[in-house]
Order: structure tokens, then C-alpha cells, then sequence
């Protein structure tokens, strides 16, 4: 059965905001306000454990019925960390000041998509399907997963499948000398498709593969233009409480090659609780020589008090291989989360 477009920005603000209220709804429109208060307890390697900030968020959403099955929406999310600077362990800080993340508007039509305008999350950001992780997963890393200035199109579901184009306008000067600025620093697409299949009462099969390619350069430096060229593809069987989901991914600059296979399982021992492990090697390669290679085990568990309530504890080591000396570095993290949906 075939979501309607409305049902999927609605869907997407509960994936934000699990108990959203609708503040006004009248004459064909909607709004609705929801968001996360996240924490977390932290320790890293080389620093104190400690109370963190963990990307907390208010949203706003509106659609309007336009008839005939179009719709309008609009977006709104504010953060609180700092204008999207990393927290700094040097300093006493919590929170920090507000500041817009997402925003973006457009339109949708039942049965055939949604078209957005604005700085949002792109279609990449829905591929991968290893990380069952809540904080120290990111398997989609090497993907452009957000952008500032992004158009948006992300098609009905039919029978199972579904695809997403994305174009990145990127920044509209990188130099001093705007006369020079004949290239668009950050710019570029992505396209995503993703398929559901149902092989039996329980169990599925989820397939999903994104392409992105983005220009850069800088005048300034006197830099040559050059292409990131980045793709993902990824499988995952879904049976009763197991998932287990394989992922492989590779990122291309000029001579410069990384290459990630990420494997990821999880088991849902009770309705509202789960156990996770992951397990990822990247490789980093420069005119086919390898110059560093890594191994990464994820380890945690979940676990909602309520629907709206959140809990886990995660960890995670890493250990990144010089090549060319032998050295070894091992860099180990954990967290305690807490997240609060309303």
C-alpha cells in the first residue's frame, strides 16, 4: 500500500519528535512541534569522563493541503550546540547557542514524491544498513549526507522501492578574488534507491546503494579543482528479532582511495530493548599503495522505558595501522545516553 506524501513528512517529524503536538490545524493546514533533549556521559581516550551535550533539537513542521493530492511543507529545526562547533572538554560549557540546522520547503503529490528547497538532510543520509549504533556507528561517512543549500526529490514508495536525487549547490566563492571564482567550491549530486522485498511472514530483505560526487578547490591557495566521488551499497535480512546488515563503500580523490566494509547485527531481545555489535575495516590507499589500514568493534545496548524515553550504553575500539612504520594507534570510546522525545 502506497504512502501518501503528507503521511511521509509526518512520519519523518516523528522520527525527530516521537510525540509531536499539533499547535494549529485548520483550513487544510498543519503544524506541528516536537524535538530531543539528547545526553550523554562520555569517555574518550585522552580525556576525563564527562557530562556532554549530545546535539538536542527543537522542530516545527507545516503542511498545507493544497487539493488533488498536492501538499506544501516547510521545516524548521533549531540546535543548541554551539552554531555546530564540536564540544570542547577544555571548557566548562553545556549547550550553547541556538542556531538553525534544517531548513527547507516544498511540495509533494501523492503517489509520486516529495520535492524540497533548502539546507536539509540529503537522500544519502537514508543509505546504509549496518549501523544499529546510536552515537559511534557512521557507516555512511564517506557519503554527503547534509548539505546548506540542497534540492531534494525523494519518490513515493512502489511496492517497495524507492529512489532520491540530490543537488548540492555548494559555496558561490572560495577565494579573494571574486573574478577568479569560476568553480563552485562543494557542489555537486547524489542519487539513493532503496527496495524492500518480503520473502516470508517474517522476514525481509532491505536493499539500498547511494552515489555522490562533489566538486572542490580553492583560488586562494592556487589549488586545482578536483571531484570527490564517493558510493555505498548495502544488504540487510530482517528476521523475527534478528537484523544483520553488510555494507561496503568506497570514496575516490584524484590518487587517493578509502575503502570501508561495515557488518552490523542486532538482536531485539524484548519489544523495547536490543542488543548491537559492529564491526568495520576502512583502508586508505594513494596510487594503489596502502598507507593505512583500521579495524573498528562497536558493542552496546538499548533500551525505551517508554516510546518517548531512550536509553543505551555503547562502546567502541579502534585500531589504525601504519603501513609504511608498523605502528599501531588504538583510540577506545564509550557513552551512556539518554535521549527524551516529545
Amino acid at each position: 500500500m502506497k504512502k501518501t506524501l503528507v503521511a511521509v513528512a509526518v512520519a519523518a517529524l516523528a522520527a525527530t519528535s516521537a510525540n509531536a503536538a499539533v499547535v494549529y490545524n485548520q483550513d487544510g493546514t498543519k503544524v506541528e512541534v516536537g524535538g530531543q533533549l539528547r545526553l550523554l556521559l562520555a569517555k574518550d581516550k585522552h580525556e576525563r569522563a564527562d557530562l556532554k551535550y549530545g546535539s538536542s533539537r527543537l522542530v516545527a513542521k507545516a503542511t498545507h493541503d493544497l487539493g488533488d493530492g498536492f501538499s506544501a511543507l516547510a521545516n524548521i529545526e533549531i540546535r543548541f550546540d554551539n552554531a555546530g562547533t564540536p564540544y570542547d572538554s577544555a571548557k566548562n560549557e553545556f549547550g550553547g547557542d541556538a542556531y538553525v540546522k534544517r531548513l527547507y520547503a516544498g511540495f509533494a503529490k501523492d503517489g509520486v514524491g516529495q520535492l524540497t528547497f533548502g539546507r536539509q538532510l540529503t537522500n544519502l543520509d537514508d543509505v546504509g544498513v549496518s549501523d544499529y549504533a546510536y552515537d559511534l556507528g557512521n557507516v555512511n561517512g564517506l557519503l554527503v549526507t547534509e548539505a546548506e543549500k540542497d534540492i531534494r526529490f525523494r519518490s513515493a514508495d512502489f511496492s517497495g522501492f524507492q529512489f532520491g536525487l540530490d543537488y548540492f549547490f555548494g559555496n558561490a566563492y572560495n577565494g579573494d578574488d571574486p573574478a577568479k571564482n569560476s568553480y563552485n567550491n562543494n557542489s555537486g549530486f547524489g542519487v539513493s534507491a532503496f527496495y524492500t522485498a518480503a520473502v516470508a511472514a517474517d522476514t525481509k530483505l532491505n536493499f539500498e546503494a547511494g552515489y555522490s560526487q562533489v566538486k572542490f578547490g580553492d583560488n586562494a591557495l592556487g589549488l586545482d579543482p578536483y571531484k570527490q566521488k564517493s558510493y555505498l551499497v548495502g544488504t540487510e535480512l530482517v528476521t523475527g528479532p534478528v537484523s544483520l546488515g553488510v555494507d561496503y563503500s568506497e570514496q575516490k580523490v584524484e590518487d587517493a582511495k578509502e575503502k570501508r566494509l561495515g557488518v552490523g547485527v542486532k538482536y531485539k531481545y524484548l519489544d523495547n530493548a536490543s542488543v548491537y555489535a559492529q564491526y568495520r575495516h576502512a583502508r586508505n590507499t594513494f596510487d594503489g599503495e596502502t598507507i593505512t589500514k583500521a579495524n573498528r568493534f562497536i558493542l552496546g545496548t538499548g533500551y525505551e522505558i517508554t516510546k518517548n524515553v531512550i536509553t543505551y550504553v555503547e562502546g567502541s575500539t579502534e585500531n589504525t595501522k601504519i603501513v609504511a612504520t608498523g605502528d599501531s594507534v588504538r583510540d577506545n570510546k564509550f557513552r551512556v545516553g539518554l535521549r527524551v522525545l516529545f
